[in-house]
C-alpha cells in the first residue's frame, strides 16, 4: 500500500510516495545520510548540489557495481547447474557404490 515517506537530504525534507517496505525505506536514509557525511567531511567547503551530485555518483557507482556482480554470479550459478543436470543424465539412476 502506497504511502508517503520523508527522507533528508542536504538539511532538506523530501516527501515521496512508495510502497516499499518500511525496512527498506529505513536502510535508503541509513545510506543517504552516512553517504551524505562522508562527503561533507572529506569536502566540507562543496555547495549543495555539489553535495548532491557525489552523493548521487558514489551511490549510482556501488549499485552498478553490485548489478555486475550480480550477473555474475546468477552466470556462475547458471553453469554449474548446466553441469550438475548434465553430470546426472550420465549417472545410471538406481546404481549403488
Amino acid at each position: 500500500m502506497e504511502r508517503i515517506v520523508e527522507i533528508k537530504l542536504l538539511d532538506q525534507v523530501f516527501a515521496f510516495k512508495t510502497d516499499l517496505p518500511e525496512e527498506m525505506v529505513e536502510e535508503i536514509r541509513e545510506i543517504i545520510s552516512e553517504k551524505e557525511n562522508e562527503i561533507r567531511k572529506k569536502y566540507h567547503l562543496l555547495p549543495p548540489l555539489k553535495v548532491a551530485v557525489l552523493l548521487l555518483l558514489q551511490i549510482s557507482s556501488e549499485y552498478v557495481k553490485i548489478k555486475k556482480e550480480h550477473e555474475e554470479l546468477k552466470e556462475a550459478l547458471l553453469k554449474k547447474a548446466s553441469e550438475l543436470d548434465e553430470y546426472l543424465k550420465e549417472v545410471p539412476w538406481g546404481a549403488r557404490d
